[in-house]
């Protein structure tokens, strides 16, 4: 690993700070599906609901929200819900600037250093809904000059079945050319964590969770 690449190996937790949730957070946490993590992003969106903290999400959430998913519980109607949502995060609409960056992001060859990934080891590529939440997350961090920006995100790389995505989480492991491409640099020293109940070492491979089929609001049991 490049001594100058910022690392997430370790999950730092705090009550504090500025947050932008990749879309799948808000779909779990929506559903119940967020396991222990729960209480903690119950605890961002509670201060940003009662201390008035800056949370940002990425407006394409709304294109993930279909409304025949919707199972009534705790909001009665699929509107109530993208009501609360816009009420309380402040969505990111990707300028042009940060449409190319995402192309950008798209384009990049991810891949291992040669020491140790395998010898028919392709680079992995970024897909286009993860290069769209990045570049939202670098946008609110160099254009707002939200410079302690932490990134959450559930990871759905699937790696530890040998899975193609490409893990947000571990980007440095997959960085062997990134002083030569900027945006490359600047993703990897966002700030990615995934939100869990306590701090904890990211393992090095983690068994991806199943999206959700409904977005279910009902109460917790």
């Amino acid at each position: 690993m490049h001594p100058f690449l910022q690392t997430d190996a370790r999950l730092v937790q705090s009550d504090c700070g500025h947050h932008f949730l990749h879309t799948n957070v808000i779909l779990r946490h929506a559903c119940g599906a967020s396991g222990e993590a729960e209480e903690h992003i119950d605890n961002i969106l509670t201060q940003a609901a009662v201390l008035k903290r800056r949370v940002w999400v990425s407006s394409m959430l709304f294109a993930e929200l279909r409304p025949s998913m919707f199972v009534a519980g705790r909001f009665n109607t699929f509107l109530e819900f993208t009501r609360y949502i816009r009420s309380l995060v402040t969505l990111v609409t990707p300028d042009p600037n940060t449409l190319l960056r995402v192309g950008r992001l798209c384009d990049a060859k991810w891949q291992r250093p040669a020491d140790v990934r395998g010898a028919d080891e392709k680079p992995r590529m970024m897909s286009f809904s993860d290069a769209v939440q990045i570049a939202s997350a670098l946008w609110v961090k160099e254009a707002g000059g939200v410079a302690d920006l932490r990134f959450l995100m559930f990871d759905d790389s699937n790696e530890a079945k040998g899975g193609p995505r490409l893990s947000l989480l571990r980007l440095q492991d997959y960085a062997e050319d990134a002083a030569d491409n900027s945006d490359v640099m600047a993703a990897v020293q966002l700030t990615r964590l995934q939100p869990s109940r306590q701090a904890r070492s990211i393992p090095q491979s983690a068994p991806a969770e199943q999206e959700p089929s409904a977005i279910s609001l009902g109460p917790r049991r």
